[in-house]
Parts: structure tokens; sequence; C-alpha cells
């Protein structure tokens, strides 16, 4: 039976937490993407500090024997990533204290704007006091790496986490072929829009479900959150290869796309176009055809163009560009939406 025990990290100062860093692994899979806190934020946590505020609890997954072989590494961060990554940040330099900070115990003292080595030399009693600090750090230990992706998630329930950062806490084969695609050089050099909030893992998810839809009801679907949560529920610990052969055609159609479109491309800069673009790459494939970035470029601004044509004198402007151009500011990941899209922009094309 699996177990999962808890219990208070003993010790875990700011500093000593800071010098065993390398032993911690802050992104373990189903963690969210880092660096999505503001400066205010990041000043506010260290205020928090310095005015000895009680701050969230931070929870370790510590590692057995075998897994720090494994590994090479202690512990993994299942919940407070940004937390340490913030107090880390203000160690390195990476921002200073805000210029309002208010130093409660002694008001007097005017901490506004000091980085962490300006406390050092000018008030260096204030330094230890942070650096003693004791992060509440509670250690998990456990035998199965799901139990630690649950309690992420529950964790997580209370903070607004989006579809692709809660679908990413599923855990299994799916989530973890979803991870893979979206690490492939077509996301990683080619796509515009970042994966702050795991974007690309959501893009990742649409291009598998349509290969999925493909060979459960022979049809696209809608690529919404329902179709893609229960895509990656049923295919969580079953259909190994099943899971295997829609990621390698998925693998082979970014492998085209990736040839064609240039890095950081305009051309991918919105996620509602990705699976049309997929579908017509997917299509070229199949018909022979041969897609120019340059025919691509002269569509959008055909769509552009006839859109201003439409301002002064809509009779004489194209519907199906200007349905084009509607369908690409709404519902883009309805069926009905991606096939007109898809119609509209291979009749170009030909």
């Amino acid at each position: 039976m699996s177990y999962i025990e808890t219990f208070p990290v003993q010790h875990s100062t700011i500093m000593s937490t800071y010098s065993e860093r390398d032993e911690i692994i802050v992104n373990p899979e189903y963690q969210r993407k880092g660096g999505v806190w503001t400066t205010e934020k990041k000043q506010l946590l260290i205020d928090s500090i310095l005015n000895k505020y009680d701050i969230p609890k931070i929870y370790f997954h510590q590692f057995d024997r075998k897994e720090r072989k494994e590994s090479g590494k202690s512990f993994a961060i299942i919940d407070g990533k940004q937390r340490l990554e913030t107090i880390w940040g203000f160690i390195n330099g990476d921002f200073c204290l805000s210029n309002d900070i208010e130093f409660q115990d002694n008001p007097d003292i005017k901490l506004g704007g000091l980085s962490y080595d300006d406390l050092g030399k000018e008030y260096p009693k204030i330094k230890i006091r942070f650096d003693s600090f004791v992060l509440p750090i509670v250690g998990v230990m456990t035998d199965d790496i799901d139990l630690i992706e649950d309690m992420f998630f529950r964790l997580n329930e209370a903070v607004p986490l989006n579809s692709a950062e809660k679908r990413n806490a599923f855990g299994g084969n799916m989530v973890k072929a979803i991870r893979e695609i979206a690490n492939h050089t077509f996301f990683i050099d080619k796509v515009k829009f970042k994966n702050t909030r795991y974007q690309h893992l959501e893009v990742a998810g649409r291009f598998l479900l349509v290969e999925i839809s493909k060979i459960e009801v022979n049809k696209l679907i809608d690529t919404k959150k329902v179709y893609l949560d229960a895509m990656a529920k049923n295919y969580k610990t079953e259909k190994k290869k099943i899971v295997k052969d829609v990621s390698q055609k998925v693998n082979s159609v970014l492998d085209e796309m990736a040839t064609l479109f240039a890095d950081n491309d305009n051309l991918l800069r919105a996620q509602g176009s990705m699976v049309m673009y997929y579908l017509l790459f997917k299509w070229a494939m199949s018909e022979n055809k041969n897609i120019k970035r340059s025919k691509l470029i002269k569509f959008e601004k055909t769509i552009k163009d006839n859109r201003k044509l439409a301002e002064k004198s809509y009779e004489e402007a194209d519907y199906d560009y200007l349905e084009y151009d509607r369908l690409s500011q709404h519902g883009t990941n309805d069926v009905s939406n991606i096939k007109e899209r898809l119609r509209i922009i291979t009749e170009y094309l030909e």
C-alpha cells in the first residue's frame, strides 16, 4: 500500500537552504513555471521576512537513498518554488527592497532601495536577521510519485492555476508525452509566445488530441479543456503504445513545421492559430504539397488588406477572408472554427 508522510525540516534557515540549493530540484515535472511574480510581489515577501511575519509553508519532497543516487539531489520542491526563487534572487542581487519599506522594529532605519549586499554593509545585524530567518519547510516522504503530484494539485487548488498547470499535475503517460512534445525545437525556437504559464504544453496537448480523436472517433473534435483533461486522465496509466504512436505522429509534423518557420516567428505569435497550422501541415504532407513561408506571410497580408477594404467598402471585400479574420479572434478551439479557417487557407494556397 502506498504511503505519504510529512515532517518539519529542521534547521531550515534562509542561509542554510540557500547554501544547499544545488541539492534541490526546483523544476520537478508537476511544478508550474517560475518567474511569474512581479517585482512588487517579490519585494513584499522580503519585507515580510525582515519584519518577522509568518509566510506560507514550503513543501519539499525528500528523496530516499535510491532517489538521491539516481538524481544526485536530496529534495524536489512540491510547493513554494516562487517564494524560494524570490529569496534566492534577492540574495543574488536580482532586485532591491522597495522604496517604501518600513522596518517595524525601528522605523528610523531606512532600508528603501537597498540590495542584499547593501544590507550587509550598512546594517549587518539586519542581514544576519534575514539569513537566520527559519523557513517553514515541510518534508514529504512517499513511495508513490503520483501522491506527490496529487499533493501539489491539492495545495494549489486555492491558487489560480490555469488549465495547463492543473493538467500537468495529473501525471501519467499522456502528460509525460505532452511535456516531451513541448520540448520539441518547434516550441523552443520557432514559437513566438512564451511558455511562462505552460502555454506550450497547452498547445502540445491540442496536437496530441488531434491525433487521439482520429483514433477514437475518426474525426476532429473541439480542442477545449474538457477534452484535453479527459485525454490526460484516460491515457494516464494505460494504452502506452497508443500514446507512443500519436507522439511520433505529432513529432513528424513538428519536424516539418520547424523547417519552414523562422526562429521566434511572428506567424506563430498566437495560440489560436496553432492547431490550424498543424492541420495545414498534416494536409500538405498527405497531399505531397510544398508550403512556403512567403505564401503564408502573403496570406496574412491579404487578410489584413481585406479588412481595411471592408472598412471603406464592405461590398467589395472578400467574405471568406473576413470570416477567417473573425474566426481568428473568437472560439479558436471550436472544431467548426478550426475546419473553416483550414478550408479558407488551403483554398488560398492551392
